[in-house]
């Protein structure tokens, strides 16, 4: 067995590579619903059938790519496949004229999400310092959120959306969008070294969960029926009376939150534990869903937004870094893989779900029934967390 020692500073190198992609990424995430649903007259249903079929197409490789990068001498080679893809969707935004070329954008966009995030963890987790999992995922949690702000900021500081929202608009941020996506191939390829492994799984076609973390992904995957896409915030915030360069401050100020909570709250759990705070994001999730679903004014709100972008800080560096403590280092590709399948699997349902109720029932029934499923979930994590250490309820919380 190998006992080269990896890279210092993997976790930031990837961090930033991640903070260009998503200062590219933002941009389009926000504005492609308002263009859909306010331009070219597409319904919240629609929104949500594109996001599902996104996440439907993009499961496929979660698992796949994951499971692959267990069995080769390096994980960065698909890190680089899943962001080239997604650079070549934004491209691809700049020839779409209608709802499906756009959808089937985002689709190419989602797919090489899938390819590149399980091989991404694994490689941080890979080069994480024992005991020091929850510092580096809220590392590179940081910058990624980071680079939202940045890529809002930017398009507030262009001016984009002083007047109406058209498709000129639209085909603007993708021009801003573009040579970004592209700053962060280059970023990766010369910048970010391959980590040598210090395990290697057999090539053979195995591939099963991990049984460490069998009980914990039933629970990511209940909380993910909850977690539809942001696009129905837009839709929401719109409607609660907001322009469209005001939804994006608002999004710059819940990014914000994210970031500044990200480090401290993964340096926390790296010495009182990572349910605790895991099932505190899930609770405030749950209270901002029905926050928003019942606000009909501004105030209220943006407010919730505040508390969803708490949620995103107190938990998406902390959620890896629990799969990282649960997962012995030759299933960690196999087992993120696992992971983001079980969300993928989720989104599937969630955002045609979530679109399916707003449509029909309108935002306050759909955020509460969110909010709900949210709260059922932090139930489930803390008694699973219970009986899996034989700790009294109360002694996790």
């Amino acid at each position: 067995m190998s006992t080269t020692r990896p890279p210092i500073g993997i976790a930031a190198r990837l961090g930033w590579v991640s903070f260009l992609n998503d200062c590219s990424s933002e941009v389009l995430a926000r504005v492609l619903p308002l263009h859909l649903t306010l331009t070219l007259g597409a319904s919240p249903a629609f929104v949500g059938v594109i996001e599902g079929l996104a996440e439907s197409v993009a499961v496929l490789l979660k698992s796949l790519s994951g499971w692959l990068s267990d069995r080769h001498a390096s994980r960065k080679g698909f890190v680089v496949g899943g962001y080239a893809l997604s650079v070549a969707a934004r491209a691809c935004y700049l020839a779409a004229f209608s709802p499906a070329l756009l959808g089937l954008s985002r689709v190419l966009d989602r797919v090489g999400k899938g390819l590149r995030g399980a091989p991404r963890d694994a490689m941080v987790a890979d080069a994480a310092a024992s005991g020091r999992a929850g510092r580096d995922f809220g590392l590179t949690r940081f910058l990624d959120t980071l680079g939202s702000m940045a890529g809002l900021g930017l398009v507030l500081l262009l001016g984009v959306g002083l007047g109406p929202l058209n498709a000129t608009t639209f085909r603007l941020c993708a021009w801003i969008a573009l040579p970004l996506g592209l700053a962060t191939l280059v970023l990766l390829v010369f910048w970010v070294p391959g980590i040598p492994r210090s395990t290697r799984t057999s090539r053979r076609l195995d591939w099963h969960i991990p049984k460490c973390i069998r009980g914990y992904l039933p629970i990511v995957f209940l909380f993910g029926l909850a977690n539809s896409s942001d696009a129905f915030l837009v839709i929401k915030a719109k409607q609660a009376g907001f322009g469209f360069r005001e939804i994006l401050g608002l999004f710059l100020v819940f990014n914000a939150l994210a970031a500044l909570l990200a480090v401290p709250i993964g340096r926390l759990s790296d010495r009182f534990g990572r349910v605790r705070f895991l099932a505190l994001g899930w609770t405030v999730y749950a209270i901002a869903y029905a926050v928003m679903g019942l606000a009909m004014t501004r105030t209220p709100f943006a407010l919730a937004l505040l508390g969803y972008g708490a949620f995103y800080g107190l938990t998406e560096g902390v959620e890896k870094a629990l799969l990282a403590d649960l997962l012995p280092a030759e299933q960690r590709g196999t087992g993120f893989g696992a992971f983001q399948t079980a969300l993928g699997l989720a989104a599937l349902l969630a955002s045609p779900l979530m679109g399916l109720m707003v449509t029909r029932f309108g935002t306050t029934f759909a955020f509460l029934v969110t909010g709900g499923t949210a709260l059922l979930a932090m139930v489930s994590l803390v008694t699973w967390a219970g009986m899996r250490r034989k700790t009294p309820l109360l002694q996790i919380l």
